[in-house]
């Protein structure tokens, strides 16, 4: 219970990442104490867009939807293309698609509450955001919004923007615009600081419903949703989940925490796995060990030559003689005091200087031992 109760720094870290994770996400899909705010045109509650593609709808312009397994824009057909408030990450591909489209005549409208997961298509048309922007109704004007007429936006919350050169401020507040052109080519990118003006339900407030209208007006081609960063895309991918989505990530993070506690603390997994599971090997396994290799090597002249060492330094010992004397030296010393123990030993030593089969092998290795006893084992 001890061990339980102790706690690794790490886990704590692994925690507090899954929290701030959990918060993030609950952040970038809804606004404070509000409904969900996806800006889907599949959405039919308050925080949804369902609303302005019935309100394009009736006003005559086609729209379709950009959604399925590749994030692409048919220039043929498309004529003006909403990104509302992607709620999925905008991929650097995804933003050179957008530029292509952009490039080739089509008006892409971006609205955005905070530049996060949008920010590489902000960066590469060169806008950026400056800050945040309170709710209110803004004044908005000129040629852009005349047809049809829009003088007001309202709004709960969004971000202003800084403009790179070339850029053109639409509407401004508190100095600072929070509605820029970036044109591109023979198009060009509206960047909208809010998503307020889109959603279900502040359509109908101010003039948020011409403020879109005039944005969509288009040369009969159709207007088109980003439903696909809204997560409209089938996939075959395991790892999309833990890829774009902050529990996913914060998953990642906490296992890569653990992970990394288990290393820099040598933990095990499970009970520990003992060194040799087996029972320790007797002298004799390794006998018949390297006698089976002998066997199989065909050179059975090793052992042959191993136990004729044997028996000669046996008898040379017992005669307190050098070990390297000559055999016929110390047989004759044998054979002063025991003649027929010294003729064993020469047949013994002859023997051994020829090939012999396994079953004689071994007599002569019983019978070396014999000699080697004695007198007294010669009597046995």
């Amino acid at each position: 219970m001890k061990r339980l109760r102790r706690v690794h720094p790490l886990y704590y870290v692994a925690l507090v990442l899954f929290v701030v994770a959990l918060g993030l996400t609950a952040i970038t899909s809804s606004p404070s104490g509000g409904p969900s705010r996806s800006a889907s045109v599949y959405d039919q509650g308050r925080g949804g867009a369902a609303a302005l593609r019935k309100f394009f709808d009736a006003m005559g312009i086609s729209t379709v939807t950009v959604q399925g397994d590749a994030f692409t824009i048919d220039t043929r057909s498309v004529a003006v293309l909403f990104i509302l408030g992607p709620t999925e990450a905008v991929t650097p591909a995804d933003a050179a698609e957008v530029r292509r489209f952009v490039s080739a005549g089509g008006t892409a409208v971006l609205a955005t509450d905070a530049g996060l997961l949008d920010r590489p298509l902000l960066d590469v048309f060169d806008v950026h955001v400056a800050g945040a922007l309170g709710p209110g109704e803004y004044p908005i004007g000129g040629i852009a919004f005349s047809d049809p007429p829009a003088s007001k936006v309202s709004l709960d919350r969004g971000v202003t923007l800084t403009l790179g050169p070339g850029r053109v401020p639409l509407a401004s507040a508190l100095g600072r615009a929070f509605v820029g052109m970036a044109p591109a080519g023979r198009g060009a990118l509206i960047v909208v600081g809010t998503v307020a003006p889109f959603l279900n339900g502040q359509l109908g407030i101010a003039d948020n419903g011409r403020f879109a209208l005039a944005l969509a007006l288009s040369d009969g081609r159709s207007v088109a949703f980003d439903e696909y960063h809204h997560g409209y895309h089938p996939t075959d991918d395991a790892l999309v989940l833990l890829e774009r989505t902050w529990p996913g990530r914060a998953l990642v993070l906490a296992a890569v925490a653990i992970f990394l506690y288990l290393v820099l603390t040598g933990r095990h997994l499970g009970l520990p796995i003992p060194l040799d599971p087996r029972p320790p090997r007797s002298s004799l396994e390794y006998i018949r060990g390297f006698a089976g290799l002998v066997r199989r090597s065909g050179h059975e002249e090793i052992a042959r030559a191993r136990f004729r060492k044997e028996l000669r330094t046996g008898l040379a010992r017992e005669l307190a003689l050098d070990p390297a004397t000559p055999f016929e030296r110390t047989l004759a010393g044998i054979a002063a005091t025991d003649p027929a123990r010294a003729g064993a030993a020469k047949r013994l030593d002859d023997a051994l200087g020829r090939p012999l089969r396994d079953d004689a092998l071994l007599r002569t290795v019983r019978d070396i031992g014999t000699v080697l006893s004695g007198p007294r084992g010669a009597e046995r």
